[in-house]
């Protein structure tokens, strides 16, 4: 299965051609765990990663079944790690 992840880090060292900066405008640099963490963009979900860990811890989510059930979770909620932040996500 091919999974394909849109982030700013990932541009800045593949795909020079695109902004590495988040579309929230708070990072030069969108990371994963500044978009699992603090960008606004995304907050929607993210609910599902506090419930596993409050602080949103990387090692709690992506090292625990829990926390990857939350991970799951959360991306389908937040449409997070999508190539258009979601205000550009067209729903129809």
């Amino acid at each position: 299965m091919l999974l394909t992840c849109f982030r700013g880090d990932y541009y800045a060292r593949f795909v020079p051609s695109e902004s590495p900066a988040c579309p929230c405008g708070d990072a030069a640099i969108q990371t994963r765990d500044h978009i699992l963490a603090e960008c606004h963009l995304y907050e929607r979900g993210r609910h599902h990663l506090r419930s596993v860990s409050p602080s949103i811890s990387t090692p709690i989510i992506l090292g625990t079944h829990s926390g990857l059930n939350a991970l799951a979770k959360f991306i389908s909620a937040s449409k997070a790690f999508a190539k258009a932040a979601p205000e550009l996500v067209d729903e129809h």
